[in-house]
């Protein structure tokens, strides 16, 4: 078993992540800016992050921390750097001084992809600062022994301050606020859940390199809405369908995230779940 450092644990992922890992059996270490964690570290410190590896000597660092709002990204670069990249060049730089340098692995987005899917790992193209902050990111460690994730996922946040896109949707119909979903944009996210197994996979693997995380097919967004409020037996007159080119975000939006996962299903012996199978988890989830 392994100790792992989760950088980011009080986030959605996070919150999941750990008692999953915890229960295989590994030594799980929490990092957080909230009170009531493991590690306080400062993540654009060369020195911090020596420190913290030296002291803690883990064999695996896991890091969540990022700064998701697209909209904020756009409107402050200086921020999507600082908490998306500066954190991966700081652990870079002290490696150097690290007296036992541990395999990483980085959580990045399916928001790198745009243009007709399904995307694979090569097809590259940000569309907005957030995403390119994300590649710039993977670009940071391409030298590090690391494993990087894209991917998209939902479910019931365990986290008190963030809600998934489910969360969201439910809420709103539970609420009897009206939404808008999106029918020309198109995703292939996982259940949390399976996510959380996948990277349980790659800590006994440890096979280097980029991997598309997914479900084995896509849809909108609209259908997901409307798959997963059938499921759990509630009123979709409140769900409206819409196109995203009739709204005025900040910042652009891509159209089509549906990622080609066969190289990881190849690497790792896997196959991953249609998005109905996901939906199903999340509304069982709900349900209970």
């Amino acid at each position: 078993m392994s100790k792992i450092l989760i950088i980011g644990a009080s986030g959605m992922l996070g919150c999941s992540l750990a008692p999953t890992l915890q229960a295989a059996g590994h030594d799980i270490i929490k990092q957080s800016r909230n009170v009531g964690y493991d590690v306080k570290l400062n993540l654009l410190d060369d020195n911090d992050w020596r420190d913290c590896i030296n002291e803690l000597q883990p064999d695996v660092v896991i890091n969540l921390a990022a700064a998701t709002n697209v909209d904020l990204c756009e409107h402050n670069p200086q921020l999507a750097f600082d908490a998306n990249v500066a954190p991966l060049l700081s652990l870079k730089r002290a490696s150097s001084h690290i007296k036992k340098r541990p395999y990483l692995i980085h959580i990045s987005t399916d928001q790198l992809y745009d243009g007709v899917g399904t995307h694979s790992e090569s097809n590259v193209h940000p569309c907005n600062v957030y995403a390119l902050s994300k590649f710039a990111a993977e670009l940071a460690i391409n030298d590090y022994q690391a494993t990087i994730l894209r991917t998209n996922f939902f479910g019931l946040s365990k986290s008190p301050n963030r809600q998934s896109f489910s969360d969201w949707i439910i809420k709103s119909i539970e609420s009897n606020s009206s939404i808008t979903l999106f029918q020309d944009v198109l995703f292939n996210a996982v259940h949390i859940s399976t996510l959380c197994y996948v990277i349980g996979l790659i800590i006994d693997n440890q096979t280097i390199g980029t991997f598309n995380v997914g479900a084995s097919n896509g849809i909108s967004k609209s259908e997901f809405g409307l798959q997963l409020a059938t499921m759990l037996g509630l009123e979709t007159n409140k769900i409206k369908i819409g196109y995203i080119s009739d709204f005025e975000f900040l910042a652009r939006r891509p159209l089509d995230m549906r990622m080609n996962t066969s190289n990881f299903e190849n690497v790792f012996s896997f196959t991953f779940p249609s998005m109905l199978t996901e939906i199903s988890k999340a509304a069982n989830e709900y349900k209970n």
